[in-house]
């Protein structure tokens, strides 16, 4: 019998920033959408601010380390968006039970690396924990987002943070994902996304994501 893949939903699309504080403004303009101080990734380079979305959430993210950026996997496609001028440095899905996932996705004849720890200490002292599997080669743009297993307490992931968006913003509807084959690319995410997230895939010159849709009372908000 076929094993079914463990379940995964979104968790957060990556959206690379120069400066989190004009990204921040220009998300506020354009679509409405506020977002709350995030914190520090120690080891990584990175900082954050968060627009918490029900389930899943925008993650505005800039590179404020150089230095200690280099060698970490997600900062390496911050940087190379940024320098690229694309909106999107990766997405990200979740998933209960990373053991199992990987187990699924090994007998699928996927090779992957040993997941990494990750932490963030938020601005209210409270420190995030979580284990990060990477799926695509380091700094290759790919639809491929990579799996994240939250180690929190209920009520703290991001996504759930208290927020008032002016466009009265709920949920991500749709991750629009974009690759010079799409039908290859669907492939690919089969084995990992089975029926889960609400993604799609069209043409596009550079594999990725390329739009994220926004559930809000006056309409879809198109970030892209």
């Amino acid at each position: 019998m076929k094993q079914r893949s463990p379940t995964v939903l979104t968790d957060h699309i990556l959206i690379a920033v120069a400066d989190l504080a004009a990204g921040a403004r220009w998300l506020d303009a354009e679509f409405g959408l506020r977002a709350l101080p995030g914190g520090r990734h120690p080891g990584a380079g990175t900082a954050n601010m968060i627009v918490p979305l029900g389930s899943a959430y925008l993650e505005l993210i800039a590179v404020v380390d150089p230095e200690e950026a280099a060698g970490a996997p997600t900062s390496v496609r911050i940087t190379r968006a940024v320098a690229e001028g694309r909106r999107f440095a990766t997405w990200a899905v979740r998933t209960d039970n990373l053991g199992a996932l990987r187990e699924h996705l090994q007998q699928a004849g996927w090779k992957l690396p040993e997941p990494n720890q990750g932490s963030r200490l938020r601005p209210d002292g409270v420190t995030l924990r979580w284990r990060t599997q990477f799926l695509a080669p380091h700094g290759e743009p790919s639809v491929l987002p990579f799996v994240i297993e939250w180690s929190v307490p209920p009520g703290m992931h991001p996504g759930e943070m208290a927020a008032d968006h002016p466009s009265g913003a709920r949920s991500i509807r749709r991750v629009r994902l974009g690759d010079p084959d799409p039908a290859a690319a669907s492939e690919r995410l089969r084995p990992l996304l089975g029926t889960g997230p609400s993604v799609s895939v069209e043409r596009s010159g550079v594999s990725g994501v390329v739009a994220v849709e926004i559930d809000a009372p006056g309409g879809a908000l198109v970030v892209r």
